[in-house]
């Protein structure tokens, strides 16, 4: 498993050009589509649709993207790839669930910056 990498919101704010709204429903967003989307790649894995999850994985690798983890990008992209070609699937249930492990603790953090963009 990889060392945890905090979430870093330079991009956000390059990408929010001052806008406080913008950046806000972008981690509004991220939080609330993010548990969804990993809850359907372990139901992909259950069944067997490798496809399904590397599509999942390809919109999840933008997302961390937006809070600067480029762990994840990197195995969100190494899932989409396997996903997609259907290869090495008995490496993705680990994966996903390293995916899941650092989600849940990127999640305090992304709701700590919420509520600062928030009361800002």
């Amino acid at each position: 498993m990889s060392e945890y990498q905090h979430i870093d919101m330079t991009y956000l704010d390059e990408l929010a050009l001052g806008s406080n709204e913008f950046k806000i429903e972008m981690v509004e967003s991220f939080i609330n589509t993010t548990p969804e989307a990993i809850q359907k790649m372990k139901e992909a894995i259950n069944s067997g649709d490798w496809k399904v999850l590397g599509g999942i994985a390809h919109k999840l690798k933008t997302s961390f993207s937006f809070v600067g983890m480029e762990n994840m990008v990197q195995l969100s992209k190494s899932l989409q790839d396997l996903g997609l070609a259907e290869e090495k699937v008995e490496e993705i249930p680990g994966m996903v669930e390293e995916l899941s492990n650092t989600y849940s603790k990127a999640e305090i953090e992304l709701k700590q910056e919420l509520n600062k963009l928030q009361n800002a």
